[in-house]
């Protein structure tokens, strides 16, 4: 992710908007992975406006014009500080498919998040029709809530 996220901060693209908007913070991480880490997006805040300019990073750049925050929550969202990330996602992921392999993990989906904390929300897409999530610190690795449902749940109005 920080291999992203280094382009995205070296890009003329982002330089330029950088300093058209300079009230706005990181405010989360996001990929799917499939394999391999092939993109991540970046999401900057804007606290005044409520805000979300996108950068989805991968072999180029793309930036997400301003969008609205449609939350109740909108005053609950943090600055992500990268310098406090100290567990990175391929890590984390190799332990959570070793621990889950007789699931037979097809997708993972990520995102670095602060919620009092800076934490990993991890969604595994199995081929046995499960989604595990996992809530995990990105400061120490400890692993905050960990649950497994079938997706076929979803579909029966639980």
């Amino acid at each position: 992710m920080l291999e992203f996220f280094k382009k995205l901060e070296n890009s003329q693209i982002f330089k330029d908007w950088k300093k058209e908007n300079k009230n706005y913070f990181l405010c989360s991480c996001f990929s799917i992975i499939d394999g391999k880490e092939e993109f991540w997006q970046f999401d900057y805040y804007n606290k005044k406006s409520h805000k979300i300019t996108s950068f989805k990073v991968d072999s180029f750049i793309e930036v997400s014009p301003d969008d609205d925050v449609f939350s109740d929550e909108k005053n609950l969202i943090k600055e992500i500080e990268l310098k406090d990330l100290k567990i990175e996602i391929p890590e984390l992921l190799d332990k959570l498919s070793r621990k889950y392999k007789e699931e037979g993990i097809m997708k993972k989906i990520v995102i670095l998040q602060n919620s009092d904390e800076l934490i990993w929300n991890i969604s595994l897409l199995s081929s046995t029709m499960n989604l595990i999530n996992a809530r995990v610190s990105a400061s120490t690795g400890k692993i905050l809530e960990e649950k497994s449902e079938s997706v076929l749940k979803f579909g029966k109005g639980y």
